[in-house]
């Protein structure tokens, strides 16, 4: 059976980062240095978040079970975020977007394949965990922006200019939001390919046609849900690229 759409995960699937850690601290950095030496108050705030983040991934790597995305999520938004200029956080993630250091986390293979199935008329789009501007920032500065129909992720709420926090409204759930996506767009689960690396990802592979496997998923979870959910896991850029064309 042919399939109409491709849908891709995020972090540990186009991105290597597995959670957004990097582009949060990027922003605290990028503000601090901003308000030195006028905002003492908010400078102290941030000075304590790394220590308080590296604390949460402690918890992570004791704690299984530790919810660490909804955590970090909420600390900065506690102390880092609220407030700040829209504008502020933007010009700090354009700046974060632009670095050969952020660039070179995206892989490229997928892209390049997502690319020729957006050419050849596919749906294509993006549901995540991570934050939908730092999403797009990366790939408008990778020169991939225009190959995603839409992004379904995670926004920074606003009032009057000034950020109010993260709203983890995509995370867990991403099941249900793949459902929302296909009855609006009026595709059948059984002619979607979904690519995702981890067990956030499991409830959209249930519910796919072709569910594929990111390069980036660790050995244990290639062979975990090529077992489980009949996945196809590539070996490489060509082998993703033959599978795509022979639905």
């Amino acid at each position: 059976m042919p399939y109409d759409a491709v849908i891709c995960d995020w972090n540990g699937t186009i991105f290597a980062d597995r959670d957004e850690k990097s582009i949060l601290y990027f922003i605290g950095q990028d503000i601090f240095k901003t308000y030195i030496p006028f905002r003492p108050v908010r400078m102290l705030h941030m000075l304590q978040v790394k220590r308080q983040l590296d604390a949460l991934y402690g918890e992570k790597r004791r704690d299984q079970n530790f919810d660490f995305v909804r955590a970090m999520f909420c600390l900065y938004n506690e102390h880092v975020l609220r407030g700040i200029p829209i504008e502020t956080i933007k010009n700090a993630v354009h700046r974060y977007a632009r670095r050969g250091q952020t660039q070179s986390k995206l892989d490229l293979r997928v892209l390049r394949a997502i690319n020729a199935c957006h050419q050849s008329g596919k749906c294509t789009g993006v549901l995540s965990g991570g934050f939908d501007f730092g999403i797009m920032s990366i790939l408008q500065a990778a020169g991939f922006g225009n190959i995603f129909d839409f992004c379904h992720a995670n926004s920074l709420k606003e009032k009057d200019g000034r950020a109010i926090g993260f709203e983890l409204r995509v995370y867990r759930n991403k099941a249900d939001w793949l459902c929302s996506i296909l009855e609006k767009l009026q595709i059948h689960g059984d002619r979607v390919v979904y690519v995702g690396d981890s067990d956030v990802d499991e409830g959209c592979f249930r519910l796919v046609g072709y569910p594929v496997v990111s390069f980036m998923a660790h050995d244990e979870a290639k062979q975990a849900y090529r077992k489980e959910y009949d996945a196809f896991v590539p070996i490489g850029e060509k082998d993703l690229g033959r599978y795509l064309a022979s639905l």
